[in-house]
Formats: C-alpha cells, structure tokens, sequence
C-alpha cells in the first residue's frame, strides 16, 4: 500500500503474542521469543498502536512491561489497571493525524488471564463510554480496538453508539461484507481466527456531520439480490419474472423486495457523502512476499523450532 501512495494506519485489536494465555516450561523460551519476533514485524511494517489483550500477559506482567517499553510502538489499555498503586498500565488512547485528519484509538480488554493477580480490569463498558465522550470533539473518527469473547462483542455496536469503527480480537468470527451492521454505525470487525485475513477498511470523510456509510455492504447486497433475481430469470430467459411466476405470489414478493432494496442500495451509495469500504484480504500464498521480511520470518520460524526441541 505504501508503494502506492498509501499511508495506511495499522492497529492490532489484542492476542497478539502468545499461543496460549498462560505459558509453561515447556515452551516458555520458544513462545518468548516468538513474541519479540512479531513485535520486530511490526516495527518492520509500522504499526500505529497495540490494544492489549488475554494472551499479551502469557509471559507475565513483567514480560509485557518490559516488552511495551522497549519500542516505539504504543500499547494502549483504557481499563487495565495495578491493584496496588490504581494507575492505568498503559496509555488509554492514542490520536493519529493522518492527512488532515484525527483518528483517536482507545484500547479495551474484559479478558485477563487468571493467573495475573496484580491487575485489574475494571468494567470495559463504561470505561469506553468515558472514553469515547472525552475524545469525541477532539477527533474526526473514534476507533475502538477490543479484546472480548463473542458473547459480548454482540453488545459492542449498541453501547459504544458514539464511536465509528469498532476491530475486535478474542473471537474466531470473521466479519463478511454482507453482515448485519447497523446502517450508520458504528461499524464492528473482527479478522476471526489465527490472523487469516486482514482486516482493510477505507474511509472517505468529507465533513464531520454527515454519517459514514458503509458502501461494501451496499454493494455486497446488490450483487446478492441480483443474483437472486438472476437465478429465478434464468428458469424462463424469454419472460418478465411477472409473466413467469404469475400466481405464485411468494416468489413475486421474493422479486419485489428484491428489486427495492437493489433501488434503495443504490440511492444510499449515490447520496453518501461520507463512505466507507471494507473487505478482507486473505493472507495466502497470493500475496507477494517482501524478500526481506520472508526472510525474517523464515530464520525466525527455525530458530523458534529449535528453541522448542
């Protein structure tokens, strides 16, 4: 994307380090190092900012510490905070400019080992809430990375009404074009499990009063309910789907609707003036490598099998 033009932001949502949430001798070297690896990725790709999740502590509070103050790239928690002394572990948030633009990213998490005993978390909920009204008339666009299960990533899109974009980890879900959202957001994604798919989400702002509509799921349900349409023209080529299915009111009702929401896709994607676009792009063998980076990930992948042997 660079090499286009593009200065895109880059964001993790959580669960980044680890395999497994608690390590143990076993593969505790291997898994240690595995961590530093992605994080020397990262630094090598230019991610913008690290929401901590479940699986960033599987080292233990010290490791992660240690691990946020040796780079440049910001770990950011709103809610994550040390018993002892009641202080944020990390910053809440972090705002981007890019292109005239503010971007403000707030990190959440409601998922905590439970063998970390010296941090809290306290309830995610509110906090975002908290959050996003104190950051919401100093940005353009409010961002909310969060570490949560599916049960309650479900809730996420009606109790942080007031932000715009919600990207999630901890669940094995993959957002699809064609998902339910609601129709002038906030808009939630999650790039399901193992990190297969990137999440890519481009966005057109033109004024700050104007909703951001999401033009991929316009599109995507167009192109579905044409094809339904197409389908049911293809039984009788040489009639109207009036002439063909007349009497069967069912199917006439199937077309009917059909057609409206094709119409009103349409209208909604001609009059948006704000937009957005997401699709996912898989992380398969169509990519092309950077030789340089494949070469990284190859020496660190036998020296992290040696380390387990």
């Amino acid at each position: 994307m660079r090499q286009e033009g593009s200065d895109p932001i880059i964001l993790d949502a959580g669960d980044l380090f680890f395999t497994i949430p608690d390590l143990h001798d076993s593969n505790r070297v291997s898994e240690k190092y595995r961590a530093s690896v992605i994080l020397t990725g990262y630094e090598q790709i230019g991610c913008d900012a690290i929401n901590v999740g479940k699986y960033e502590f599987g080292g233990g509070e010290k490791f992660l510490l240690e691990t946020a103050a040796s780079t440049q790239i910001p770990f950011i928690s709103a809610n994550l905070i040390n018993s002892q002394t009641n202080q944020l572990l990390f910053n809440p948030y972090i705002i981007i400019e890019r292109e005239g633009l503010k971007i403000g990213v707030i990190g959440l998490t409601n998922l905590l080992p439970e063998t970390i005993k010296n941090i809290r978390a306290d309830n995610y909920i509110t906090v975002g809430k908290s959050m996003i009204k104190k950051l919401k008339n100093k940005v353009d666009i409010v961002v909310m990375l969060v570490n949560a299960n599916r049960t309650d990533q479900k809730t996420l899109t009606k109790e942080f009404k007031e932000a715009n974009l919600i990207f999630t980890s901890g669940s094995t879900t993959l957002t699809r074009p064609m998902m339910n959202q609601p129709e002038k957001g906030p808009y939630l994604f999650s790039t399901g499990r193992e990190s297969r798919y990137l999440n890519v989400t481009d966005i057109s702002l033109k004024n700050k009063i104007d909703p951001i509509f999401n033009i991929s799921f316009l599109e995507a349900s167009q192109k579905y309910n044409q094809r339904k349409l197409d389908r049911l023209k293809d039984t009788t080529p040489d009639q109207t789907l009036e002439e063909a299915y007349k009497g069967q009111e069912n199917i006439l009702s199937i077309v009917a609707k059909s057609r409206a929401t094709i119409i009103q896709a349409d209208m909604q994607i001609k009059e948006a003036v704000n937009t957005l676009f997401y699709k996912n792009v898989a992380l398969d063998s169509k990519i092309i490598d950077d030789q340089e980076v494949l070469e990284f990930v190859n020496t660190s992948l036998a020296t992290c099998n040696q380390l387990k042997n």
